[in-house]
């Protein structure tokens, strides 16, 4: 989800060792993070509602996929096929947020490194978890409604 100052998930610590303590640039970090990641989410929730849909069935794709997911290796290489989305949709000059692909990668992307960095330590627990709810809940909604409008009819 962000470029270069994302830490590089190959040397994040192992789940069997204790989280480290946090220092006051890492929980700015991690504020700096999760607000950058509910702000694209706040974009995406202001484009209209297909395009809404369309995104949200897509992060929601990604999100069961990598929920199946047991082990930090696998849970990586989701974050790395996002990413490399991402970067492919941005090479294309596709304008961020506004661009279906780039921002399912992005979201998708966020909610695994959220996961990954809530399981193993190297996220605040709370920004981890404020993150994978609100993607989830976005990724929810719109089956949501569709199966109230099936139930209806």
């Amino acid at each position: 989800m962000l470029p270069a100052t994302l830490p590089n998930t190959a040397t994040l610590p192992n789940t069997t060792q204790p989280a480290p303590s946090l220092h006051t640039g890492q929980v700015l970090f991690f504020r700096f993070w999760e607000r950058t990641v509910l702000s694209v989410l706040e974009k995406v929730r202001r484009l209209p509602p297909n395009v809404q849909s369309e995104i949200a069935t897509r992060v929601g794709n990604y999100i069961d996929l990598a929920q199946t997911v047991s082990d930090d290796t696998t849970l990586t290489r989701f974050i790395e096929a996002t990413a490399k989305e991402r970067a492919k949709v941005i090479e294309q000059r596709a304008k961020p947020t506004v661009d279906r692909p780039w921002a399912t990668a992005a979201l998708a992307e966020a909610w695994c490194i959220a996961r990954l960095g809530l399981l193993d330590g190297s996220l605040n627990r709370y920004s981890a978890m404020s993150v994978l709810a609100a993607i989830e809940a976005f990724a929810s909604e719109p089956q949501t409604k569709a199966e109230g409008k099936i139930m209806t009819t």
